[in-house]
């Protein structure tokens, strides 16, 4: 059985790492790599990913990008273990628009793990490789925008779900 605390602990420690991750990733913006990890994130060819490890490694951040994606690894499973706790948290105690916000969150959550790990996990053997892979590329950066719209849901579907159950609460 899913406990709101434990949905929220693990929810809420997701947000935590994001912020983390977050900082650990700014010494990746350049100038000459404007959007930092994402820039990484969306090259879809081993010519661009070799581009912007050479400026990491020219501005000394090289590592620094390594644990910084590391860190992401963290943030995407206790986000997506929260969200999905949540998910099933909401199916468990709610109704009608609350157990539609469950299904969506688990939904959302699935699909952010699998995205986002592989996403990290390609970005991460290119960088431990020192070299840009084409295939691993095209692939991380496909899975971009799958993660980033499933990681607004897991953001914005589980405080809709808090606010209507504490509203149904209230009501009753």
């Amino acid at each position: 059985m899913v406990s709101r605390k434990r949905f929220l602990m693990f929810w809420v420690g997701g947000l935590i790492a994001f912020v983390v991750a977050l900082a650990l990733h700014m010494p990746l913006t350049l100038e000459t790599v404007s959007e930092g990890i994402v820039d990484h994130q969306t090259a879809t060819t081993a010519a661009r990913v070799d581009f912007i490890q050479g400026e990491w490694a020219e501005a000394g951040v090289y590592r620094t990008a390594l644990t910084a994606m590391i860190s992401d690894l963290v943030f995407i499973m206790l986000f997506s273990v929260g969200s999905f706790l949540g998910g099933l948290y909401f199916l468990r105690v709610g109704t009608g628009a609350l157990r539609t916000i469950g299904l969506a969150t688990v939904f959302a959550a699935i699909v952010f793990f699998l995205s986002d790990s592989v996403e990290t996990t390609l970005q991460i053997q290119q960088l431990a490789a020192g070299a840009g892979d084409d295939t691993k590329a095209a692939i991380a950066a496909a899975m971009h925008y799958p993660k980033l719209v499933s990681w607004i849901a897991c953001f914005i579907l589980p405080l809709n779900g808090l606010i209507l159950e504490w509203s149904q609460r209230r009501a009753a």
